[in-house]
């Protein structure tokens, strides 16, 4: 069915956009297109990892790298079985963009943006980040042209989520 791809940096709440917008899609609060009721399977970068085991434990470019490919291929392979793929991830690299567009799949891409200091205090104690930091340390490479951008620090992850569905259910009127 659809893969709702939410990238951005550290601390830009991805993770709460997506649990939002899980709730959203599950209860059927898409008022257009497509998007009545569907299963959704919501794909956090973290927890992937964690449930990598060791493959998921490294920081480097092509370690980031290589989960950012296994996600997306949990992703499609939800998408392919008729579900709703909710992901959240930072995965900021052309390549993975360019793979999930070329998916054959129903593919709708949010880069959530987030200020610095926010962001910051966002991460503060809740974790210890590890390895290089995208968009310190590592490069990150933006989406070219996402779909929809927004800012988490305009309104309230119950907007932003209302905000993704309605532009998704746009492509599909």
């Amino acid at each position: 069915m659809s893969i709702i791809w939410i990238t951005g940096l550290a601390g830009a709440g991805k993770t709460t956009l997506a649990r939002q917008l899980a709730l959203q899609l599950e209860a059927g609060q898409a008022q257009q297109g497509e998007a009545q009721r569907c299963a959704v399977t919501l794909l956090d970068g973290d927890e992937v990892r964690k449930g990598m085991g060791e493959l998921g434990r490294g920081y480097s470019r092509d370690e980031r790298l290589a989960v950012a490919r296994n996600i997306s291929g949990l992703a499609v392979a939800h998408s392919r079985g008729g579900g709703c793929a909710v992901v959240s991830t930072i995965s900021l690299f052309h390549e993975i963009h360019a793979m999930n567009r070329a998916s054959g799949q129903d593919y709708f891409e949010v880069l959530l943006e987030c200020p610095a200091q926010l962001r910051q205090e966002r991460i503060g104690g809740q974790r210890v980040l590890h390895g290089p930091r995208v968009g310190v340390e590592l490069a990150a490479e933006f989406p070219l042209l996402p779909h929809l951008r927004l800012d988490s620090a305009a309104c309230a992850a119950p907007q932003l989520a209302e905000r993704v569905l309605q532009a998704w259910c746009l492509r599909h009127v």
